[in-house]
């Protein structure tokens, strides 16, 4: 550009620095390439970032605009002489007639009636990232630039590639803080859902261990009464710890703490056996679309805690659907890898069995989407449900090492998306197992649990089927006794104050490396705990249990 109109340049360059958006940057361009060569028809085009062999078309301003729109939003590169000569030299690509010049696209001349095209490279440093372009089109004729025009162009494309540069680095920026504030939430939200577990847990331990009292004190008292009409009152405490054990399954789900009987499930098939279940709960005025593979596709899990899941995410949705309208219950075998984690920050990479619960009700709320997990949040109301569904659900799915997230449009529906880890292996057979019975022994057993009433009831039981009995209260005691006696067995307790259970576990294997060992818990906290179960093939008795299951367990364990 001449010198004197380098006055023109340094206003242009100070326009764009309060410029903080594309369209923004586009007008002042439109005007600015007008003043300075006349050219009415200009438009922004840059190189795609998910696919570089192809130019993108950002924006167009001119007459002929709507057409230029209609038939082109992108161009391929390769095959394109003109686009390839700007990016390879970065020099402006000046076609003054684009009806006869060798390097046009000739589909697209005819489609928009190009006449003169300039194209000037936008970069950075030394790399073209997009082009300047304007030309003329039909009427207009064609009218090649002079060479005091091309040099403003090239200027004005200068100030335009650093406008751009900034307004990407801004836009990095606020992405950037968009992703932390969306982290930020997500970690109060797990911050939440900690706090409730751990609470969770510690009330499910002592409650377990009140119930397991009352289990095995009212099938002592059933064994020992003499008048046949306390026989309702018990039963009807008997029903009481059922409900209980329900409370506690779900407090334990929430808390993640529960122990899982895990074996190889066929989610595609076992979908197939949930569906006829959830048609009874389900109203016919609702439709359950089911969408499943023929294919095995194997996790390990839990059924009967994935059941839970699939359940309340399913009346989740009838609740949503008080009309009508339509449950949609699919699965398939998904990805996630680098590039999905981008836009999903929330995900762990790998290889997952996707199962996803649509429906078309009346969606939820956006200010309630960071909430919906909660514990004891719900928006049905007083009378609509204790909002503990899908915190059990999310601590079940968590559980198995698997992600549950949720998409909702207020009046159009919800999808809950459940990734559980594929199970690369092949699927363990296991048999049906046939219960005997109820046997006692003349061994010597160790029982240590913290709870006094429930040692003194666990010895009373023990003494009755004829085995010689040992308690202490902790983990501490357990290896004192050790270091003395012999036993044939230790029942112990997972949490107890003092050492933890693989601290009292790495001791008892120094002392008594031979001894058998059955751990009982209503409450798995200890992080170890699954390792222990697994490599050192230690039973779990689960709590509340009553004295038969006791004594089934410990038998197995003595015969073993």
């Amino acid at each position: 550009m001449p010198a004197h109109d380098s006055a023109a340049l340094l206003r242009f360059t100070r326009d764009l620095l309060d410029v903080r958006s594309v369209r923004a940057l586009f007008e002042r361009t439109r005007e600015e390439v007008e003043r300075v060569a006349g050219y009415r028809t200009i438009w922004f085009a840059v190189i795609d970032d998910l696919d570089s062999s192809v130019m993108r078309l950002v924006d167009v301003a001119g007459a002929a605009r709507d057409t230029i729109f209609e038939q082109v939003t992108t161009v391929p590169r390769a095959g394109d002489q003109m686009i390839e000569e700007m990016i390879e030299t970065r020099e402006p690509v000046v076609v003054v007639d684009a009806r006869t010049d060798p390097r046009t696209n000739k589909t697209i001349v005819e489609a928009l009636g190009n006449r003169t095209v300039i194209n000037v490279p936008l970069q950075v440093l030394d790399k073209a990232f997009g082009s300047l372009g304007v030309g003329t089109f039909g009427d207009e004729g064609c009218r090649a630039p002079t060479e005091t025009e091309l040099a403003g162009l090239v200027g004005i494309a200068s100030v335009v590639s650093l406008c751009v540069s900034r307004l990407m680095l801004e836009e990095r920026g606020r992405r950037a803080e968009r992703e932390r504030r969306d982290l930020d939430r997500r970690l109060a939200r797990m911050q939440r859902l900690d706090t409730a577990g751990t609470l969770a847990g510690a009330v499910a331990h002592d409650f377990n261990n009140l119930l397991t009292v009352v289990l095995a004190a009212t099938s002592l008292a059933r064994g020992a009464r003499s008048v046949p009409e306390a026989g309702p009152e018990l039963d009807a405490i008997d029903d009481v710890v059922r409900r209980g054990q329900a409370l506690t399954r779900q407090l334990l789900a929430m808390s993640r703490a529960q122990a899982l009987a895990l074996s190889d499930v066929d989610i595609a098939a076992h979908l197939h056996d949930v569906v006829p279940l959830l048609r009874r709960v389900i109203p016919p005025r609702i439709a359950i679309d089911l969408i499943a593979p023929e294919r095995e596709l194997y996790v390990e899990g839990d059924r009967t805690q994935l059941d839970q899941v699939v359940m309340n995410l399913c009346l989740n949705a009838r609740d949503a659907m008080p009309e009508r309208g339509r449950l949609v219950i699919e699965c398939e075998v998904v990805l996630v890898n680098g590039a999905f984690r981008e836009t999903h920050p929330w995900a762990k990479p790998g290889r997952y069995v996707l199962l996803t619960v649509s429906d078309t009700g009346r969606g939820i709320a956006k200010e309630h989407l960071d909430r919906i997990f909660d514990p004891f949040f719900t928006t049905k109301g007083e009378q609509g449900g204790t909002g503990l569904g899908l915190t059990v659900a999310h601590g079940i799915v968590q559980q198995h090492g698997g992600m549950l997230h949720c998409y909702s449009e207020p009046g159009l529906g919800t999808t809950f998306k459940v990734y559980l880890p594929l199970l690369a292996r092949p699927a363990r057979a296991v048999g049906a197992k046939l219960v005997g019975a109820v046997r006692g022994g003349n061994e010597r057993l160790l029982v240590a649990d913290d709870d006094a009433t429930l040692r003194g009831l666990v010895r009373r039981v023990l003494e009755r089927a004829g085995y010689e009995v040992a308690v202490v209260p902790d983990g501490a005691e357990v290896l004192r006794i050790l270091a003395r006696e012999d036993f044939d067995l230790l029942l112990l307790d997972v949490v107890m104050p003092g050492a933890t259970c693989a601290e009292t576990l790495a001791g008892v294997r120094a002392l008594r490396p031979d001894l058998r060992v059955v751990l009982a818990s209503g409450y798995t906290a200890d992080a170890n705990l699954s390792a222990l179960l697994r490599d050192q093939s230690i039973p779990l008795l689960q709590k509340p249990y009553d004295p038969d299951a006791l004594l089934r367990a410990l038998r197995a364990e003595l015969d073993r």
